[in-house]
């Protein structure tokens, strides 16, 4: 028996919660309504997450444009250091794409080493003639003119 008698000591829950109850406040529905209030903070708790997810990838959005933006501009700013790099040098269009490097000495250092190549190029090549140095030069009198006769004649002493 003194386990009934202890276990009659012991309140069990159900017991306490049916004693406040006599009290005049019902918990069940104080419960119920706390439920509904948790469900209804649940719904505007997800749809704030979703909004705030909408807003993240927006977000996300502008930044990739301003890197995309960010990295067209430092690639036209390299493309300008290299035009103005290749328009001091004189380099014609045709060797533009020779001309590369990383920064302003790199680019100064190809286009220098571009502008050598061509003028090494450029240079006439000593190509062979018709006429020979010791020789002399082309003939300044037609052959066929009076002009030739008028020479022999006086290179022969004849007037």
């Amino acid at each position: 028996m003194s386990e009934s008698a202890a276990a009659e000591a012991a309140p069990t829950p159900a017991a306490t919660v049916e004693a406040p109850a006599q009290e005049g406040t019902d918990w069940k529905a104080e419960a119920r309504k706390w439920e509904a209030r948790a469900k209804e903070n649940s719904s505007a708790a997800s749809k704030l997450a979703e909004i705030e997810e909408s807003k993240k990838s927006e977000t996300q959005k502008l930044q990739e444009q301003l890197a995309q933006f960010q990295e067209r501009a430092t690639q036209a700013e390299r493309d300008r250091e290299r035009l103005a790099v290749i328009a001091k040098h004189g380099i014609p269009e045709d060797y533009h794409d020779l001309v590369h490097g990383s920064d302003g000495e790199s680019l100064e250092a190809s286009a220098a080493k571009v502008k050598a190549l061509i003028t090494a190029n450029a240079q006439p090549k000593n190509e062979a003639s018709f006429v020979i140095p010791s020789e002399g030069g082309s003939p300044s009198l037609a052959l066929n003119g009076d002009g030739i006769e008028s020479a022999l004649r006086k290179a022969l002493g004849i007037a």
